[in-house]
């Protein structure tokens, strides 16, 4: 993240028509504009914070193992039982629905066997990192990020599906630790915080409110402390970008971004961002008004599971009834003010051609 980087004001992502087969500029989400990146106060935040003082060793150490493919597995086991709670993360992890197997794991060594080479990453970055940073978070604020960072995962890893270039595990974890910054501000600033997350919507509104008290926003200074982390940089990038993408061009981006906009959309119907995600998988995805309730139901069910394996409560459930009246709505709105764009530029086009005729007048044989 540059500290220079500035966002442009309105994204754009071009869908193919149906009619035409033409590509047309569909606008999906507002982008904030922001100035140059405090680096320097968001890292004087992060000290602030005597829990975050050092860098976590074990969890920096199994990612440099990772790197290579042929790691040994008696090392990373090792290493991971350094730290119990994350060593039985793993065990829970691989025993979860999310792999499926017919019998239960009880040996780390074999559990690291079945996650092969890239979804030890995934557990010692979701067990590791929110386990440390979900301490002592204002309740207000634990259950919100819960309920939004495990659907974010959940809607990440089914829409990876429609991206061949794109792992699973990767854009899991981009959702689940997409707004760790909010645990920051909250346990760092915690009565203003909590008040300014309170009456602020998640999205632009709070983008906007974090801008302004502190001159940056949860996803900035979340990708900052994955930074200093010395974590990989697409997966910073995708965080710092998950509510203001400047490009699709990164699909790890892309997926994040999608991800954000499906969990507004979920758990606020009547928010606006149910048309910004519907139009989004439509143009990215190529998923329509069934596609999209589909992955909602699919995902209701999914963040039940992931819950349970991190062992939170999310004490509300997802209306897929009012999301499905309000995605048709919103449908059905849209196609009428397409409908009524293009009579009005039919009349446009007559009363043109007609003063077109009346300055060339008529035609004779004189």
């Amino acid at each position: 993240m540059e500290a220079d980087s500035v966002f442009t004001p309105m994204l754009y992502f071009a869908r193919r028509s149906a009619k035409d087969d033409t590509s047309i500029p569909l606008p999906v989400v507002r982008i904030l504009m922001t100035t140059a990146v405090p680096v320097a106060a968001m890292d004087r935040l992060i000290d602030n914070l005597d829990r975050l003082h050092s860098s976590p060793q074990v969890i920096c150490r199994v990612l440099t193992l990772l790197q290579d493919d042929d790691y040994e597995t008696d090392e990373l086991a090792d290493c991971l039982e350094v730290e119990p709670a994350l060593a039985s993360a793993v065990l829970r992890l691989v025993n979860s629905s999310y792999f499926g197997l017919p019998r239960n794991v009880a040996s780390l060594k074999q559990a690291i066997t079945f996650l092969g080479s890239r979804s030890p990453r995934l557990a010692v970055l979701s067990f590791g990192l929110l386990e440390r940073l979900t301490q002592d978070a204002p309740a207000a604020v634990y259950e919100d990020f819960w309920r939004r960072c495990l659907t974010m995962a959940s809607v990440g890893f089914r829409l990876a599906a429609h991206q061949p270039e794109l792992a699973g595990d990767e854009a899991y974890t981009a959702g689940l630790l997409a707004d760790i910054g909010i645990l920051l501000l909250a346990q760092s600033d915690t009565t203003a915080y909590v008040k300014l997350h309170m009456h602020a919507a998640h999205g632009a509104k709070l983008i906007d409110s974090e801008h302004e008290r502190y001159g940056f926003h949860h996803g900035q200074l979340g990708a900052r402390l994955l930074e200093r982390w010395n974590l990989p940089p697409l997966l910073a990038g995708a965080i710092a970008e998950h509510h203001e993408s400047q490009t699709t061009d990164d699909p790890l981006r892309l997926n994040t971004l999608a991800a954000s906009l499906m969990a507004d959309a979920l758990w606020t119907p009547a928010s606006p961002h149910v048309g910004d995600a519907r139009r989004l998988l439509d143009a990215a995805y190529g998923i329509d008004l069934d596609g999209f309730i589909t992955l909602a139901v699919a995902c209701k069910e999914t963040i039940q599971e992931n819950a349970a394996l991190y062992q939170v409560t999310v004490p509300m459930t997802i209306d897929c009834r009012a999301l499905l009246a309000e995605a048709r709505g919103q449908y059905r709105e849209e196609a009428r003010m397409a409908a009524l764009d293009w009579d009005s530029l039919a009349v446009v086009a007559e009363e043109h051609e007609q003063v077109s005729h009346s300055i060339r007048g008529p035609i004779t044989n004189d």
